[in-house]
């Protein structure tokens, strides 16, 4: 978030405007100042595609708009300047400011005050029919805030300043609100997605149903998504979780999965890109408000934190573990690691999966390998899990000296082992094990640094 000043704005709407740096600063001045005088004058105020600026307290004094007839000796009279040059500059004021704080900055004139965007998440809130006990996840909001400077609110001495969007600016705060769901399902004519997609509206969210992968990728592309439902018989479903998990933009939206009744354990007995959540059939619709409510609130938890978050699960089987190491090349190409980094980072992820299939699983393809990756501004952390017993990985790696010749021992005596873990130890930053031995983190700094060798697992990484 960057605060953006008058001394930076007044040049930017001058190159835009093509009107001189000079008389865009005298305008700019000249409109603050008839703001500050209607509001003191207690009328309201509406800057043409921004917003309206009024004082409560201090209502009944009419309105004016700026720019506009009503204001032309007021601004253009009184401080000499031409109608083109205040419409010019006025508008582009307003792109200006409307640029900025859609990005998230603020947007702050010296003794006037300030424009920022404030955002309401989506959250679960009683249902409006009343019913105790009730409730429904509301849409999530985004407003556009003014906080006035000391100086103006001494100079209207009337209570504080309330600001509401207007034009363009709310055009674009309505389009960007991210309150919608994306509904994928074979059939949209099914009576279930029907109910489905009736609750949410009723609740406000706007629900787009899509039945291909296409369908899906497009509103993935172009619009802010706050949850996917998806109903793993349509044919394309799996393409569709792998798709939104593997982009950025998508990949921290919650994603809820509908499996078919008697159909879990055959879900599983392929390659498997993993939602946040499953419901098996039947269920009611109320179950799927709780576990929306769940996901919604970890995943503003987790977007503070991290970048991306991808889950994967495949049988032991050498096609599915082909398929895992080039999707994980693909996430380390993506993730800001160098070119070397990534290599490095392919190396290790490639011998814990060999050793979740061989040592873990003992190559058993009733058997499966979790994969979790996590993307955060500073690492990259990969957490590969299997369903073996485990193994002691003191006996390999220990923090005193002497490992290289403990695994030369075991070699001599037909044992094998160890040298895999020294390999991961060197092309990572950290690598730890939990206490059983069957999942193994992986940590990579996006920044080079001292290598921390073998450790007891953090908490922190460990997928809910």
């Amino acid at each position: 978030m960057k605060t953006w000043t008058a001394s930076e704005i007044v040049p930017e709407v001058a190159r835009a405007t093509g009107v001189d740096g000079a008389v865009t600063k005298s305008v700019v001045n000249a409109i603050l100042d008839f703001v500050r005088e209607s509001l003191g004058a207690g009328k309201s105020v509406e800057i043409k595609d921004l917003g309206r600026l009024h004082c409560p307290a201090k209502g009944g004094g009419g309105s004016v708009v700026v720019p506009g007839d009503d204001t032309q000796d007021a601004i253009e009279g009184k401080h000499g300047l031409n109608t083109s040059d205040v419409a010019s500059v006025a508008a582009g004021l307003g792109e200006a400011i409307i640029g900025k704080v859609m990005r998230h900055d603020v947007v702050e004139f010296g003794g006037f005050g300030q424009f920022r965007l404030k955002e309401r998440k989506a959250q679960i809130v009683p249902a409006e029919d009343g019913h105790e006990g009730v409730r429904t996840i509301a849409v999530s909001k985004r407003a556009v805030e003014f906080a006035a400077a000391p100086q103006l609110l001494d100079s209207v001495a009337g209570g504080d300043i309330a600001f509401g969007a207007t034009g363009k600016l709310h055009e674009q705060l309505e389009s960007a609100r991210a309150n919608k769901i994306l509904l994928a399902c074979k059939d949209a004519e099914d009576p279930f997605i029907k109910t489905i997609e009736y609750h949410f509206s009723k609740a406000g969210w706007i629900v787009e149903v899509v039945t291909t992968l296409q369908q899906a990728k497009q509103y993935l592309i172009e619009d802010p998504i706050s949850l996917i439902i998806i109903d793993c018989v349509m044919p394309e479903a799996d393409a569709v979780v792998e798709y939104a998990k593997t982009h950025k933009n998508s990949s921290l939206v919650p994603i809820l999965e509908m499996l078919p009744a008697g159909k879990e354990k055959a879900w599983f007995k392929t390659f498997r890109f993993l939602g946040n959540e499953q419901l098996t059939q039947p269920f009611e619709v109320k179950d799927m408000l709780e576990l929306g409510e769940r996901e919604l609130e970890r995943s503003t938890e987790e977007q503070a934190v991290f970048e991306q978050e991808v889950y994967f699960r495949f049988p032991t089987d050498d096609r599915w573990i082909d398929r895992a190491n080039e999707i994980a090349a693909r996430l380390f190409s993506d993730s800001g690691l160098n070119e070397g980094q990534q290599v490095q980072m392919c190396t290790a992820f490639r011998e814990s999966c060999s050793n979740a299939a061989q040592h873990g699983n003992r190559h058993r393809k009733d058997r499966f390998v979790d994969v979790e990756y996590y993307l955060d501004a500073k690492r990259l952390t990969v957490v590969v899990s299997d369903q073996g017993k485990g193994f002691d990985w003191r006996l390999y790696v220990a923090p005193e000296d002497g490992a290289v010749d403990r695994v030369r021992e075991r070699r001599k005596a037909g044992k094998l082992g160890g040298l895999g873990i020294m390999l991961m130890t060197k092309c990572v930053d950290k690598v730890e094990y939990n206490d059983e031995g069957n999942r193994i983190t992986l940590t990579k700094f996006k920044e080079e640094r001292t290598k921390a060798g073998v450790a007891q697992p953090q908490a922190a990484f460990q997928r809910r």
